[in-house]
């Protein structure tokens, strides 16, 4: 049997959320059907070593590892397209795919739109709240690029039904379809046992995520040093790394909070913090479809998150888990109402629990991925 070519096209493989899921997807591939490549625009990333022996990984990449003002400077003057442009046409000279996967918004998505006489079937995802935060127009060179582009793939797949909404509203495109993001929820609960990290009897609040602007972990400092007025005894710890360390640490330190505020850097195997902590805080701006509360509600934690595109989805408005406004005084007055009674900590937990074994199903999304980049194929 001719296995069907699959490319797909992703920034690079560092520690975000995205990249995550992309290697949870390449784990789950059935290898003896499908011929997969993956064309990285930087090829760089702590997940790198991760990607299954099967995957084709292209050598060559666009340019060098991204630096801010290079990158700034080619997007102004229009050179990043065209660069672009001849790296994806040089990469793929003389091939030909089945499907074209661009797996997110931005640079994948403008390598892919020069790459449309290389395949049949063009599928790209959306993972993100564009309308929010539409950070992917500044990548095409051209006004109206990005939306012809979504108009001519075969297939928009989106992370929630939110990220759907706002981009129909956006581009005023009523099309595609939404396939939550796969979560291995066996092989999260087996990670978690992996170590057990040291931590006091006080209460201890983990974020996982980018330490970057729209992440906003400066609310989580803000939330212990009015905790801290209250009274409460109370840890946060947060894994993650970015250009925002050491501005949130003096923060930290500003508040009268660098003791109760723990730093520990990205963590390949954040799930061994999570299960160890009481509750797992979200305090992002924008949010498709975050995958780090997915991974905590596996391990039966409460979540107290924003009120943002994803986690109110995911939480199905407040039903599974706490949703707040973006201050920090909602944020930590949702947070004393745990604090105050215990019991509503063990409900939500169990809450929790109960959406990821009703939402997550690694084998069903992987279904519904086949079904879209190869549409002959008889949904088994």
């Amino acid at each position: 049997m001719t296995k069907k070519k699959i490319l797909i096209i992703h920034s690079s493989l560092g520690g975000g959320g995205a990249e995550k899921v992309l290697i949870d997807i390449l784990r789950h591939f059935d290898y003896s059907v499908y011929d997969v490549t993956l064309f990285l625009l930087y090829r760089h990333g702590i997940y790198l070593d991760q990607v299954p022996s099967e995957v084709h990984i292209k050598k060559e990449e666009f340019g060098i590892k991204s630096r801010r003002f290079w990158t700034r400077l080619l997007l102004a003057t229009g050179i990043y397209g065209l660069l672009m442009r001849r790296c994806a046409r040089r990469v793929f000279k003389g091939e030909h795919f089945d499907t074209i996967i661009s797996f997110m918004e931005g640079g994948p998505a403008l390598c892919h739109q020069y790459l449309f006489d290389k395949a049949e079937n063009h599928v790209t995802w959306v993972h993100t709240d564009l309308k929010n935060f539409h950070y992917s127009k500044y990548l095409f060179p051209c006004p109206g690029q990005e939306r012809r582009f979504y108009q001519r793939v075969n297939e928009v797949i989106f992370v929630s039904n939110e990220a759907k909404e706002k981009f129909a509203s956006l581009f005023d495109l009523p099309k595609g379809r939404v396939i939550y993001n796969l979560i291995d929820k066996d092989r999260i609960c087996e990670l978690s046992n992996a170590m057990k990290p040291n931590r006091e009897s006080k209460l201890t609040i983990v974020n996982v995520g980018r330490l970057a602007p729209q992440k906003r972990q400066d609310r989580i400092i803000e939330v212990a040093a009015l905790l801290k007025e209250k009274g409460v005894d109370a840890d946060f710890w947060i894994l993650g790394a970015g250009g925002l360390e050491q501005k949130l640490k003096q923060k930290a330190t500003d508040k009268g909070v660098a003791e109760r505020v723990h730093f520990y850097g990205f963590i390949a195997n954040p799930y061994p913090y999570i299960k160890a902590a009481d509750v797992f805080l979200l305090t992002s701006d924008t949010e498709g479809f975050p995958l780090v509360v997915c991974e905590a509600m596996c391990l039966g934690k409460p979540i107290v998150s924003t009120r943002i595109t994803g986690p109110t989805e995911i939480l199905d408005n407040g039903k599974y888990g706490i949703l707040t406004e973006l201050s920090p005084e909602v944020i930590a007055n949702a947070i004393m109402t745990l604090v105050n009674d215990p019991a509503e900590i063990e409900r939500y937990g169990l809450l929790a629990t109960e959406r990821a074994n009703s939402l997550f199903d690694a084998d069903g999304v992987m279904r519904q991925i086949y079904n879209v980049i190869d549409p002959q194929k008889t949904e088994q």
